[in-house]
């Protein structure tokens, strides 16, 4: 007798090949994309740190009026980045984490030491967002 076609075995291999496959490329799409969102979130806050930079500045220097936004105790000061948003430095859609999609304006922390020099060191504080 001349059958042509698969067993039912042969088939069931083919899937189970298909199926590891599918799997590591899916799991090979994930990765890419949690290390995207992770550079993406560098990324902001590196923006967030030179925007600061900015706003202190300007603030320091009168160029714009904070009305108290932050006060310095023994050279440090800390601030909501929320700040940055109602002066005008982001949208509110630009402070969205990548990695949750949550807003962090009002959770993301930044810490300002003015050294003996007037050069302001900025860190971010993202431990309650």
């Amino acid at each position: 007798m001349n059958n042509k076609g698969f067993t039912l075995i042969e088939l069931l291999m083919g899937l189970v090949i298909i199926s590891i496959i599918v799997t590591l490329i899916m799991f090979s799409i994930n990765s890419t994309l949690s290390i995207s969102k992770e550079k993406s979130y560098d990324i902001l806050k590196n923006n967030v740190i030179k925007a600061s930079n900015t706003y202190i500045i300007e603030c320091e220097s009168n160029t714009i009026n904070c009305n108290n936004d932050y006060v310095w105790e023994n050279n440090n000061t800390s601030f909501l980045a929320n700040n940055l948003i109602s002066r005008g430095y982001f949208n509110k859609d630009q402070l969205i984490n990548p990695i949750t999609d949550q807003d962090v304006s009002n959770c993301l922390m930044i810490n300002v030491y003015k050294d003996i020099n007037e050069v302001y060191n900025i860190s971010i504080d993202d431990s309650k967002c």
